[in-house]
Parts: C-alpha cells; structure tokens; sequence
C-alpha cells in the first residue's frame, strides 16, 4: 500500500475522530495531522517488526486506524496539559 494512501487515510481518519472525541478546541488541522502521522508511524513500526508486510492492504488499513486513533490521544492529552492558566482577575 502506497504512503501516501496512508497519510490521506490517518488525516481523514483524524478529522473524523476528532470530530467525535471530547475537547476539540485544538482545531481539524491538528486533528488531522496528528492522524496522519500517526497512521503512517503505525504502519512503518509494523511494517518493520509486524504482521503488516505479510498481511497486505487490510491490515495495513486497520494498523492506519488504530495509529491516528492513538496519535490523536496523545495529542490530545499532551495540548490538554499544554494549556495557560487563565489569571484571576484582582478583587478591589
């Protein structure tokens, strides 16, 4: 399966997970890159030690899925600990 095939599938997949997960006040284009990144990163790893080479285009889809799903929590809870406080305005 071609990478960039993968990249379009982890972005889509990100946007639309992103759509449905809690807090999206991140934006689509983080959503999108997270799961773009995400899926080709899974792919790669199993590509390397897993049983995607052997398994061909349906596993290479569901090893996408699951990679932006993961890349897009992490991303989300590392911008989550990542906010600023808002100050406390003073009392008079």
């Amino acid at each position: 399966m071609s990478y960039l095939l993968i990249v379009v599938i982890g972005a889509v997949v990100g946007f639309v997970v992103g759509q449905n997960m809690k807090g999206s006040e991140h934006g689509v284009a983080i959503d999108a890159l997270a799961g773009a990144v995400g899926g080709f990163l899974a792919v790669l790893l199993s590509r390397i030690v897993g049983p995607a080479a052997a398994a061909g285009y349906v596993m290479s889809i569901i090893v996408c899925i699951l990679g932006a799903v993961a890349a897009l929590y992490g991303t989300r809870r590392y911008l989550k600990s990542k906010l600023v406080p808002v100050a406390k305005p003073r009392r008079r």
